[in-house]
């Protein structure tokens, strides 16, 4: 009777020094990364995050407590025991969970964070002719320049540019259909164009805006003479102006000529 009960008290004890030495101490938690074994409670005031059934003879609230990312200023690593820190790296305190020996590990000198990625926005139809037409900055004006294949005589005029980068970008050719003309561009009905016309004050990079005082279709078509791609939704545009320029950005705020009430968006 006596041994039994001895028995019972040495398994008893053994149990509570192998939970105590366990308490605290290394653990594998989720996909592999290194953990301590503290109380819940603990791991989430720390910012960790903890799995069941890696403490095994600790009471249920003491789980495995794993912090994959730890961060300082510009020194940025994963919590970790001290001795498995590992050789050209460096330990800070006070950012991990749980005992003193677990340590946020970051390579001497620290890290520079990566800036978060910004997926490049989609463009729209409008924004996409303009973007095309930009790739002929610098070529030289030339009256009556260009066609679907590119520029003629040297260079581009202004419906030249605009009729161009709407054949690269959607396959139609604007040349063909007679609405290469400036005038014709404006002046064509919604359902010949099929494309919409927009009040001048909604404008938005990548219309098509025009210049012809006032922009008369009906008693003066001819007086319309200018077309360029609005750049944004103020007053820049990117043309091909006038003989003697080069394809470029142009600010028409302060011109004499206003532009027209509507601008064609694609």
């Amino acid at each position: 009777m006596r041994a039994h009960i001895f028995a019972s008290v040495l398994l008893a004890a053994l149990a509570s020094v192998t939970a105590s030495s366990h308490k605290n101490g290394p653990c594998t938690g989720k996909d592999g990364v290194q953990g301590v074994c503290i109380s819940t409670k603990s791991c989430t005031s720390g910012g960790g995050s903890y799995i069941s059934n890696a403490c095994p003879g600790l009471p249920d609230d003491v789980r495995c407590c794993t912090k994959p990312s730890c961060q300082k200023a510009a020194q940025k690593g994963d919590c970790r025991f001290v001795d498995k820190c590992g050789s050209g790296k460096t330990t800070i305190t006070g950012l991990c969970p749980g005992p003193d020996s677990f340590k946020c590990c970051v390579p001497e000198g620290g890290t520079t964070p990566k800036p978060p990625t910004t997926p490049n926005p989609t463009l729209n139809l409008g924004q996409k002719i303009l973007k095309k037409a930009q790739e002929q900055k610098g070529v030289p004006y030339h009256w009556a320049g260009g066609n679907c294949k590119g520029k003629t005589g040297g260079g581009f005029d202004c419906s030249g540019l605009v009729s161009w980068a709407i054949c690269q970008v959607t396959g139609r050719d604007l040349f063909k259909e007679g609405l290469r003309v400036t005038r014709s561009m404006y002046c064509a009905s919604e359902k010949k164009l099929k494309y919409k016309k927009v009040p001048f004050s909604k404008r938005r990079a990548g219309d098509a805006v025009f210049f012809g005082g006032k922009c008369d279709c009906t008693n003066n078509p001819g007086g319309i003479h200018h077309v360029g791609l609005m750049m944004d939704d103020g007053y820049n545009m990117f043309n091909a102006l006038k003989t003697g320029t080069k394809i470029r950005k142009d600010n028409f705020k302060n011109w004499s000529e206003k532009a027209c009430p509507y601008v064609i968006r694609f």
